[in-house]
């Protein structure tokens, strides 16, 4: 009893200090060529991964382009995944966001979701996956969150979320809400 109320405590404190329990600073330095995961959680079946990218510097070349992505997929070779990602398009002012899924790590969909002009490398990321199967995600490059579009069979369960980089430097601040997590 005597640990609960300092826990409390921080509990309450958390929200003055401009971060919750399961916000997490994630930095990444990820040379050109290279791709690294920064954050993997296992989830249940209802929750949101949010997180708020700045890019410090891109490392560019000609055949990768540096990229935040943001998946939830079921198993742990992510070949039933879904990735949400951002990456400036090189030579010019823009970022463009895509969406692909994977069933049996074969292509399933593959979109574009949104081009706009490049916000100074800071944008953000979002994937919601809900009880009855369905995964949707959100971008925000400056102007503010878009619509929820829903991907309403991905076919799969989502089991964990990641966040990746690849071929950049720069941080995020990710939240995570969890409703099916349980406390020891």
């Amino acid at each position: 009893m005597n640990r609960i109320k300092p826990c409390l405590a921080l509990l309450a404190l958390a929200p003055l200090l401009g971060c919750t329990p399961n916000e997490k600073e994630l930095q990444f330095d990820v040379e050109y060529g290279r791709y690294q995961t920064v954050l993997r959680e296992a989830v249940g079946q209802q929750g949101q991964l949010s997180c708020k990218v700045k890019i410090k510097q891109n490392h560019t070349g000609p055949k990768w382009v540096p990229s935040v992505i943001l998946a939830a997929a079921e198993d742990d070779a992510e070949d039933d995944t879904l990735f949400l990602s951002s990456d400036p398009v090189a030579g010019s002012d823009q970022r463009r966001f895509h969406l692909r899924t994977f069933n049996r790590a074969k292509p399933i969909i593959d979109a574009a979701v949104l081009r706009a002009p490049n916000n100074d490398d800071a944008f953000g990321l979002r994937l919601s996956w809900h009880r009855d199967g369905a995964i949707s995600y959100q971008v925000d490059n400056g102007d503010g969150w878009t619509a929820a579009q829903r991907v309403g069979k991905p076919g799969f369960s989502v089991r964990h979320v990641s966040v990746h980089a690849s071929g950049l430097t720069g941080t995020a601040t990710c939240l995570l809400t969890d409703n099916d997590a349980t406390t020891d």
